[in-house]
């Protein structure tokens, strides 16, 4: 089985990444979408960086209204592209049937001017669980195209990563093969590396920020976890995770 995850930025740009479009199941994300939306409505947007060093969207209350907009416009924009190309897909979110379920963050501890603090009222969640047989059950049907949200304790909508997303649903499948398509593959002083020993991710860190550095904390523990073979691919070229 090969899961495939499109990051937000690519979705504008997935023609571009056609001959990698070949997954049984693909997860994705929607910030720049989120983003086009917010700024419509004239509402800021604010990203902290964790204290593991990964960026991240505060999603307040406010922002998870848009956000759940934002995504499911993405899958939209999706769905259309893969029909057209003959891809019969089915785009859901993981709150759908409960696939996906999720424990909000209720303190998240973060860097603000070199100082820890924390956000009390983010609505990011930890997932928890995914429903594996309601999943088989929508690939009989199609091609499921599963948008990055989860369903929390309280029934609600909750913002998750789509990288980690798309991992554990790997986990979950006991899949072979994980792509995560990306605007650039892995760089290290400016050049692309093309292997990663999955012993030496840590090493590798140093040159990663942002998302960057939450798709080599998901390889390492999918490969770990059993799967057989992690890729970042970008339209400069393309990291493999062994």
């Amino acid at each position: 089985m090969k899961i495939v995850k499109i990051g937000g930025g690519v979705i504008p740009h997935i023609h571009s990444f056609r001959e990698y479009l070949n997954g049984d199941l693909y997860v994705h994300g929607a910030s720049d979408y989120v983003d086009d939306i917010c700024r419509r409505a004239g509402v800021e947007v604010r990203r902290y960086r964790s204290v593991s060093g990964v960026e991240f969207r505060y999603t307040s209350p406010k922002i998870l209204e848009y956000y759940v907009m934002g995504v499911m416009w993405a899958n939209k924009e999706l769905i259309t592209y893969f029909q057209r190309t003959g891809i019969d897909a089915i785009g859901i979110s993981g709150v759908d049937l409960g696939i996906v379920r999720a424990r909000r963050k209720k303190l998240v501890k973060v860097i603000i001017d070199g100082k820890k603090k924390v956000l009390k009222d983010d609505h990011s969640g930890r997932i928890e669980g995914i429903k594996k047989k309601e999943i088989e059950a929508l690939m009989q049907l199609g091609v499921p195209v599963i948008a990055s949200l989860a369903l929390g304790e309280e029934n609600i909508p909750l913002n998750v990563d789509g990288d980690t997303l798309a991992t554990r649903i790997a986990e979950v499948f006991d899949t072979e093969e994980l792509i995560f398509l990306s605007d650039s593959a892995f760089l290290a002083n400016g050049e692309v590396v093309e292997r990663i020993p999955v012993d030496e991710v840590e090493r590798y860190m140093e040159h990663a920020s942002g998302g960057m550095r939450r798709k080599l904390m998901m390889a390492k523990r999918a490969i770990e976890g059993g799967v057989k073979c992690v890729a970042i691919q970008g339209l400069n070229g393309r990291t493999v995770i062994e």
